[in-house]
């Protein structure tokens, strides 16, 4: 899940390193002791640090910002039609309530399984087994603005330098797992396998149990990460899930 960025704790911190570190260095350079070699490395110690730890704490500080203006501007931005379904889906499942059924022509599901989403989607692998989060949803964010077109039309730079294999498949949810069905061969994903679910617009990132991050790119990322994240955590993870603030106040 994605972290949210607190302006407040670097800020603070900044704060009293400079006062703490900038006390220490006056009182150093004040002091009528006899000068010495250790008095002379705590000062300039003290200066350094008094410099260098607010200056860090600034860069997050910024950084912090920026994430919050950015999410700001998606959540003030008028709702597609991905994040309404997104968000429908959401309450419904908050509430104890599934989903409307539907059918898949080309993927086969157990008699008993019930099929919530049917459609076409792009899915890749990440080239590492194990990125950070920040390099997980960066790069799917980059992938996912520079798709265009109708979802028939979707084609993403098949180059990416963090995501191989993504190739235009049939894809499902149902009550149980996603399917993934490429060519003749389809890729079975229970919801029981899912550790981490990563939401970006357009975009979900999976972290699976057994193997490489997986990535969907469909009009529907958000009712697939909602999905996710009811199969694999439970119905009171939605209401947890930091992705889904754009969901719970469309």
């Amino acid at each position: 899940m994605t972290r949210r960025q607190r302006p407040v704790v670097p800020l603070l911190i900044g704060i009293v390193a400079l006062l703490g570190f900038g006390s220490v260095w006056v009182a150093t350079e004040e002091s009528l002791a006899p000068a010495s070699t250790v008095a002379w490395f705590i000062s300039e110690t003290a200066l350094a640090l008094a410099i260098i730890v607010p200056a860090i704490c600034l860069f997050f500080v910024i950084r912090a910002l920026h994430a919050r203006r950015m999410q700001a501007r998606e959540t003030a931005a008028p709702p597609s039609a991905g994040i309404r379904q997104g968000s429908e889906l959401l309450w419904a499942l908050s509430h104890g309530l599934l989903p409307q059924t539907t059918t898949s022509k080309n993927i086969r599901t157990d008699a008993t399984e019930l099929i919530f989403l049917s459609q076409s989607a792009v899915v890749g692998r990440h080239r590492q087994s194990a990125p950070s989060t920040r390099s997980l949803t960066s790069s799917a964010r980059a992938l996912a603005s520079s798709v265009t077109g109708s979802p028939d039309t979707q084609r993403p730079n098949r180059s990416s330098a963090a995501w191989a294999s993504l190739d235009e498949v049939e894809f499902a949810s149902t009550d149980r797992r996603f399917l993934v069905r490429r060519g003749e061969e389809t890729i079975d994903v229970p919801y029981a396998d899912i550790e981490a679910v990563h939401l970006v617009p357009g975009a979900v990132v999976l972290r699976v149990r057994a193997g490489a991050p997986m990535l969907i790119l469909c009009e529907h990322a958000e009712s697939i990460a909602v999905l996710a994240v009811w199969g694999s955590a439970g119905e009171s993870a939605l209401k947890r899930h930091p992705d889904f603030t754009a969901l719970r106040s469309s």
